[in-house]
């Protein structure tokens, strides 16, 4: 399995406040899909993981490319219902807040969640660390969402 987990950027609007939508299919063949439920479901953390890329991929782009989000927590995740293989995923981010940017870590604050149609999958609150790399020009790195 190849892991990109935004396969399409379907909205960005970096205003205040920020948002994003994406989407994902899992195909059934997949190396996930071979563990003990099979091909019937997407696994949560497949689930977690694209709830996680979409909100610090918004991060982001909201500071303009210049650091490196990374999930420090996921204190308000829930999971309501299975997704299946081959079903369009869309999830959804909100940026809810950033600490500081004058300071060396920004810490920023999504709202999320991840749908079938109009069926809600999953929804959560993540934080991440926003760091900047120094020696990596971050912007060659935009579309490895």
């Amino acid at each position: 399995m190849r892991y990109r987990f935004v396969e399409r950027v379907d909205s960005l609007k970096l205003g205040d406040p920020a948002r994003i939508e994406v989407s994902k299919t899992f195909d059934a063949n997949d190396d996930a899909f071979t563990g003990p439920a099979g091909p019937r479901c997407v696994p949560n953390s497949l689930v977690l993981e694209l709830l996680a890329t979409t909100g610090g991929y918004l991060a982001f782009r909201r500071l303009d490319r210049s650091r490196l989000p990374l999930l420090v927590k996921a204190p308000e995740v829930r999971f309501e219902t299975p997704a299946r293989p081959g079903d369009r995923l869309s999830a959804r981010a909100e940026l809810r807040g950033l600490s500081d940017p004058t300071e060396g870590v920004v810490m920023a604050e999504t709202t999320g969640e991840v749908l079938v149609g109009t069926r809600r999958i999953a929804s959560g609150r993540l934080l991440y660390a926003c760091i900047a790399v120094p020696g990596v020009d971050l912007r060659a790195y935009e579309d490895l969402a």
